[in-house]
């Protein structure tokens, strides 16, 4: 494959995975769980997120290649650990990717969302055979409309009326339906996973790579803090699939804004998540787990053709059957799987006590934590 990614475009990817999905629609699910104590979940999601941040971008200096957590287990645990970041990582971002575009149809048009959304996957599909460049200019305009949209809904001007909050909507959490909610949360902050999967189309990978993976991060932090605190001040938008178009409402916000930024935001996630699922498709199947014809790269771009068909055919299945807090639940589960061979592996290599074993020890620690929770919690609620 080509390298034309440097910081910019690479950041811009994990900007794009992250602002999408999660600022449009996993504040709902998540409030379903954790209630008032929504910003701690965040802060717990946060948290997962910088520690796998860390282990990420430290193993993509050491092995600069496609394949991510796969690469990483398979040099530093075997292929058995590589089978497992490989699959948790095609199933959770499958997941995540069918979220996103059930988002767009839940918030364009909430009577035919599965037909909207199964167009926005078909749409993204031609985008991403037509190669990775075409789309980073219309991924940079993207993204900057939608900060501005979310940021300018932030600072909107409302009256007392519009942010009188509503006891009665406000669920009663436990401790673990808090983690359980920060495993939700923590999907909207695992763009950055994608930088380090497309490493082998990364200039310089050791240097761009953890720059775009910390860059992005903390910009996506910042933006969703603000935004949970504003939604808790209207807690009736969080009990709406579609909770900024709800916040817009009662704000008197134009809410054609809030949709455009869901076509621009969802839709760049959507992108990314399908690039990130293909890439990983072709790096397996290169390896050997898959087979080879997935491996085939087509065109001047090099596009892997029959990774990407793949990839948009089973996410199309999966939003024609699935729902948005159920997917979001089953991604954070594999995604948190995937993160977990990337913090053991790791511990295989050398540096001092904390980096090699007080992070990574910390990150296992909170993840099975949180893991499970979501498996009892999240998914026994029917969050679908």
């Amino acid at each position: 494959m080509i390298r034309t990614l440097a910081i910019p475009g690479a950041t811009l990817i994990g900007l794009a995975s992250m602002v999408g999905t999660g600022v449009f629609a996993a504040w709902s699910p998540a409030y379903a769980l954790a209630g008032s104590a929504l910003l701690i979940s965040l802060l717990i999601a946060s948290s997962i997120a910088a520690l796998n941040a860390f282990s990420n971008g430290r193993m993509a200096r050491i092995y600069p290649q496609s394949g991510g957590g796969y690469v990483y287990g398979k040099n530093c645990l075997g292929t058995n650990a590589a089978l497992i970041a490989g699959f948790a990582f095609v199933i959770g971002k499958t997941a995540s990717a069918s979220a996103a575009a059930l988002v767009i149809g839940a918030y364009l048009a909430p009577d035919h969302s599965r037909i909207v959304a199964v167009l926005a996957v078909l749409i993204v599909l031609a985008m991403n055979l037509l190669g990775l460049k075409y789309s980073l200019a219309a991924m940079t305009v993207s993204v900057s409309i939608v900060i501005a949209i979310i940021v300018s809904l932030i600072v909107f001007p409302r009256s007392d009326e519009s942010l009188s909050a509503s006891a009665a909507l406000t669920p009663q959490p436990t401790f673990f339906t808090i983690v359980a909610a920060a495993g939700i949360l923590f999907v909207a902050f695992a763009g950055y996973a994608r930088i380090s999967v497309i490493a082998g189309e990364v200039k310089r990978p050791r240097v761009v790579i953890p720059w775009a993976i910390g860059i992005s991060l903390a910009l996506v932090l910042i933006l969703y803090f603000f935004v949970a605190r504003l939604l808790l001040s209207v807690p009736q938008t969080l009990v709406s699939t579609t909770p900024l178009q709800s916040l817009a409402t009662v704000s008197d916000y134009p809410v054609l804004l809030i949709q455009v930024g869901v076509v621009l935001a969802a839709g760049s996630a959507l992108f990314a998540l399908n690039l990130g699922i293909g890439r990983m498709i072709f790096a397996m199947a290169k390896d050997g787990p898959l087979p080879s014809v997935l491996a085939m790269v087509v065109g001047p771009r090099t596009v892997p053709v029959p990774a990407e068909i793949l990839t948009g055919v089973v996410v199309l299945v999966v939003t024609i059957f699935g729902g948005i807090g159920l997917n979001l639940a089953i991604s954070g589960i594999f995604v948190l799987c995937y993160y977990a061979v990337v913090q053991v592996s790791s511990m295989t290599q050398g540096g001092s006590l904390i980096v090699r074993w007080v992070i990574p020890t910390v990150g296992l620690i909170v993840m099975t934590f949180v893991i499970g929770s979501l498996a009892f919690s999240a998914l026994g609620k029917g969050l679908g």
